[in-house]
């Protein structure tokens, strides 16, 4: 039966790719990324690189220009060297030539390195002036202010500057040795004063490689895989600026994507990002922000009830359902609460009672406020997710109850029973499932009548929910499915007079975009990597360049 479904849906797309007018699109892929490796050697001191052997170069447009290997074989050590340093005013035809005059310079008392500076190969002083190099030598001599690093080996001491990039060879399989860690392509550094940042200079899809695995498990369905790997590609193309300040385009933690490098390819994951070159998800023609987490709990999110923008492809929908244990537990006690408020800066006295004052499709949490006894605090967007870290108990999501109360939390759009799947529907059969009414029924919440909801205290609710009744097979009217996302304010009371609030919820992550868990979910039950993405992301197209 899906089958089918998917057969005139992909015949319908066929046909109408000849009715839509062709544009062109507002972006190009990058071929060439600056990846900051912050998560390792942010801001250090020095850091090795083990190839025996390095080609030096600099890098024209999109092309490397190699200007001569240096070898040693210990390996190197780099430190970061900002300042004046006094260079002769001539350039060599290579390391060799430079390397002969440095000596030659050296004999006579002279503290003489090779340099690597502007694209050419010259002669560099750390301890004499420019007046001091002219009169004891044949050569003119300038003064620079110099931003680089100092690169030893083996019997070789070389400064080179930022523009500066340093690649593997043949000789070392084509990959660089920093640290522990292997990487494709060159490095490069960002020098700021005493400290440095290594930057690796590698292809788009190089550091897709070393992003993809970081973000997905491997074991997962090649359609997942290939799923994130179109997202990630994406999401790096909108995060192109976000450290151009520090002399590179990404970094490689979670601030971008995390990005470790050779050491955590697979077979699997190069293989989703080769199937998938070049393509992005684009909405009007251009490359959206594509965010993912690992779960949403059975309903994603709208984007500005997590930041503030409306994202018109960030649109709540609901999930068919998720891979493996998405549930999780907090439990904090009125000590921790005032503790907490304690660390903030909030009197509002005896902590009595948290209240849930706004709930959305699905039973996600949108507001609730902390009650004292002379005052409180209302928690909304995302701060309801991280408010709680001060003490070691932020919630993995919004989607939760509270001692048991509070919405249907891990309602799916299809019910059933699969090992291996969270899946969780209202045990009411008159309610349809992942609709607001199915968070609302549950113990005894009043609900103030707002919008759809016409009825108070859970009784009788009648909304126009998904339209997936209990037991159906999976829907084909998802497209819909964001227009029938519901927000309503309601009083919910989760004191239980214990002293203690016990938070139990499913999903992980801010909701917004893609769920790994949910792509991995129907990967399995069939569907391809296009059909995962425009389900999570509303009105997009898959485009390649």
């Amino acid at each position: 039966m899906m089958c089918h479904r998917k057969k005139i849906a992909w015949l319908l797309c066929f046909v109408f790719l000849f009715m839509i007018p062709q544009t062109a699109f507002a972006y190009t892929l990058p071929e060439i990324l600056r990846v900051g490796l912050e998560s390792d050697f942010r801001n250090c001191t020095s850091m090795t690189i083990g190839n025996g052997e390095l080609q030096v170069g600099t890098q024209v447009g999109n092309s490397y220009v190699s200007a001569g290997k240096i070898t040693s074989n210990t390996g190197f050590t780099a430190q970061p060297k900002s300042g004046a340093l006094t260079f002769l005013d001539e350039n060599f035809s290579d390391f060799s030539e430079a390397k002969s005059v440095a000596q030659t310079l050296s004999k006579i008392g002279l503290e003489a390195s090779v340099a690597f500076h502007n694209g050419n190969w010259t002669v560099a002083f750390g301890n004499a002036s420019v007046s001091q190099v002219s009169s004891q030598t044949e050569y003119d001599a300038v003064s620079v202010s110099f931003t680089g690093v100092l690169l030893k080996g083996n019997g070789i001491s070389l400064y080179a500057d930022t523009d500066t990039q340093f690649g593997p060879t043949d000789h070392n399989n084509y990959l660089l040795f920093l640290g522990s860690s292997r990487y494709r392509g060159r490095v490069t550094f960002s020098v700021n004063g005493s400290v440095m940042t290594p930057v690796n200079v590698v292809s788009l899809e190089q550091y897709l490689y070393g992003v993809v695995p970081a973000e997905m498990p491997q074991s997962y369905e090649a359609e997942a895989l290939k799923a994130q790997a179109v997202a990630a590609r994406t999401y790096a193309m909108t995060k192109l600026g976000a450290h151009s300040g520090s002399g590179y385009q990404l970094c490689d933690t979670t601030a971008c994507q995390v990005y470790l490098g050779y050491d955590t390819e697979t077979a699997a994951t190069n293989a989703a990002v080769d199937a998938t070159k070049g393509e992005i998800i684009c909405y009007n023609g251009s490359p959206i922000e594509a965010v993912f987490s690992a779960s949403m709990g059975g309903y994603t999110e709208n984007s500005e009830n997590v930041w503030s923008s409306v994202v018109p492809y960030l649109r709540a929908v609901p999930e068919y359902g998720e891979y493996g244990d998405t549930s999780w537990e907090r439990v904090i006690t009125t000590s921790d609460l005032e503790e907490l408020m304690e660390l903030k800066n909030k009197d509002i006295g005896s902590v009595e009672d948290i209240v849930i004052t706004k709930i959305s499709s699905g039973g996600r949490v949108q507001e609730m406020e902390i009650i004292g006894s002379h005052g409180s605090v209302l928690l909304n967007k995302d701060t309801i997710r991280t408010y709680f870290s001060a003490i070691g108990k932020s919630l993995s999501s919004k989607m939760f109850t509270i001692n048991g109360k509070g919405g249907d939390i891990g309602t799916f759009a299809a019910s059933g029973e699969s090992s291996g799947y969270t899946e969780k529907v209202s045990s009411a059969s008159n309610i349809q499932a992942g609709s607001l009414s199915a968070s609302a029924v549950k113990n005894g919440i009043t609900v103030q009548s707002e919008g759809t909801l016409s009825s108070l205290n859970g009784k009788n609710l009648q909304v126009n929910g998904l339209g997936i009744p209990v037991g159906s097979q999976m829907a084909d009217t998802q497209d819909s499915a964001s227009s029938e996302y519901e927000e309503e304010e309601v009083y919910i009371s989760t004191n239980n007079g214990t002293d203690t609030y016990v938070f139990s919820g499913y999903g992980s992550g801010h909701g917004v975009g893609m769920s790994q868990k949910g792509a991995q979910y129907m990967a399995q039950m069939g569907f391809d990597y296009e059909e995962i993405l425009t389900h999570y992301y509303t009105g997009v197209t898959i485009e390649k360049n």
